[in-house]
């Protein structure tokens, strides 16, 4: 069972719940997004296996193949995923709700907050800083990536030539004091 941001075939990254199972010379590959209340798969994908035999491929996908696909195993390791990404999803609503309360606008509360958030999925080794920001923030990368140029103008957040990063600098960390960014330590 894997976490995935990427799916064959799609245009955009889809964050879900990926298991491959081999059935014969068939690969079933079942796939469930996070936002899912189901524990079962919304997309199986029946593929030859690169080691099948060519034989039992050129006959077809056949309905016992189909019986043997196990959706019950995939059900039962998805349900504590579930849960996770339920209290996951209710951790970004409660962000949301601070992010809400701080004063209006490209604030300097607002740019010291985003910046921390940004710092925070940087060192955790995120690849796509912005598309977690997007995800926390309900605002789009473009619009995100402006308001990063304007924390890094306005002294919140360090340059870092070429690459995603950045540190906080002491502007920041001392406009986040008296601001509640318990939810920005521990997305």
């Amino acid at each position: 069972m894997t976490n995935t941001n990427d799916h064959e075939g799609s245009v955009a990254p889809r964050a879900g719940v990926e298991q491959v199972q081999r059935i014969g010379a068939w690969k079933v590959t079942m796939w469930l997004p996070l936002d899912s209340t189901s524990g079962n798969p919304r997309e199986i994908r029946i593929e030859p296996h690169e080691d099948g035999d060519l034989q039992e491929v050129a006959r077809g996908i056949t309905s016992t193949v189909l019986r043997q696909i196990d959706t019950a195993s995939f059900a039962e390791e998805v349900g504590s995923l579930a849960e996770l990404a339920h209290s996951g999803q209710q951790a970004v609503e409660n962000f949301r709700r601070e992010l809400a309360g701080l004063p209006k606008g490209v604030s300097d509360e607002y740019l010291a907050v985003l910046s921390a958030l940004y710092v925070r999925f940087v060192n955790a080794g995120r690849r796509a800083p912005a598309q977690d920001l997007e995800l926390w923030t309900g605002t789009k990368q473009a619009t995100l990536k402006g308001h990063l140029r304007a924390a890094r103008q306005r002294g919140f957040l360090t340059k870092v030539e070429g690459k995603a990063g950045g540190q906080l600098t002491d502007k920041a960390v001392e406009t986040l004091r008296g601001i509640n960014v318990e939810q920005v330590r521990q997305p």
